[in-house]
């Protein structure tokens, strides 16, 4: 029974004081993923930057509006567009990390873009990596 609850201790959510969450990936024995910290952040952020706003049921406002730039130019302009929509809706949603730099990079091959968000937490540093485009764009039609 002890090696149980010591077991429970050890893979339950915001035990020691560290910020967890589980996510949807699946781990080697089964489970879900169980990530700490700035993985737990970053999970959050990337929740947040691929939910539409308006698509939420419970928040229509919850997400980020970063679909409408998919068919943009890609130019600066919609760079610095895309670079404060992250800043604004992450600043409004979970901003227990600090966005350190954000690189767009817009697609060759079809329409869309990539984010690479690099951030700190508590020292800690990681990066995430978010793909915009027109599949993303068309689930969300479909969806509405």
């Amino acid at each position: 029974m002890a090696n149980m609850l010591s077991r429970f201790n050890k893979i339950a959510v915001g035990s020691k004081g560290k910020i967890s969450d589980y996510t949807a990936r699946i781990s080697s024995i089964g489970d879900f993923t169980r990530v700490e910290n700035i993985e737990t952040i970053l999970s959050s952020w990337n929740n947040i930057l691929l939910t539409p706003t308006r698509t939420y049921t419970f928040d229509p406002e919850y997400g980020s509006d970063l679909v409408k730039y998919i068919f943009e130019p890609a130019d600066n302009e919609t760079a610095e567009s895309i670079r404060d929509e992250i800043h604004y809706r992450l600043g409004m949603y979970d901003n227990r990390a600090k966005v350190t730099d954000i690189e767009v990079f817009f697609l060759s091959s079809g329409k869309g873009f990539g984010v690479n968000i690099h951030a700190e937490y508590q020292g800690e540093k990681a990066s995430l990596s978010a793909l915009i485009d027109e599949s993303v764009y068309f689930n969300f039609l479909r969806a509405s």
